[in-house]
């Protein structure tokens, strides 16, 4: 007599299962389809599925194109190893709240500077011993002038510039 059960039960899937594991792919195929085109070229896809996602761009939102060709994607995507693209994805992701943790911090650096907080101006001399103080307190008196007289607060662009050139604050 014949048992029904799988001959191997890890290799068993649930159909719902195998539709949910086709639409994660499928998602994670849109989310490529909104990189930017040199990100799309790091991550190092298949050719046929990067020129689909190509494809995917230059289809015009009209009666169900792209989502066809998005299901096409996700069936591409069925056939590879997608634990790299989902570790390069989460490392963009990463970089990017590093790299909006630090702008943040800059301009609030900046804005102590431009209100003549002394102790930020100490934080930042405390840091940086080779730090142009002079070019500093220029800056910091320039956008704390154009600020009262109302002007275009061009000092204060040069200042965060000045502090963003210099290695993490």
């Amino acid at each position: 007599m014949k048992s029904n059960a799988p001959k191997d039960e890890q290799e068993f899937k649930s159909k719902t299962q195998l539709k949910k594991e086709m639409l994660d792919r499928q998602n994670l195929g849109e989310t490529l389809t909104r990189l930017p085109k040199t990100l799309l070229e790091k991550c190092q896809l298949p050719e046929e599925l990067q020129h689909a996602i190509y494809e995917y761009k230059r289809i015009p939102e009209k009666r169900g194109a792209r989502k066809r060709q998005l299901q096409f994607i996700g069936k591409l995507m069925r056939d590879i190893d997608i634990s790299p693209i989902e570790r390069f994805l989460e490392e963009q992701g990463q970089a990017a709240k590093l790299a909006k943790r630090r702008f943040q911090e800059l301009e609030r650096i900046r804005d102590g500077l431009v209100q003549g907080d002394q102790s930020v101006l100490n934080e930042l001399i405390k840091n940086y011993q080779e730090l142009d103080i002079q070019n500093v307190r220029q800056l910091m008196r320039q956008a704390d002038k154009e600020a009262q007289q109302g002007k275009a607060p061009s000092a204060s662009r040069k200042l965060f510039a000045f502090l963003k050139e210099l290695p993490e604050v």
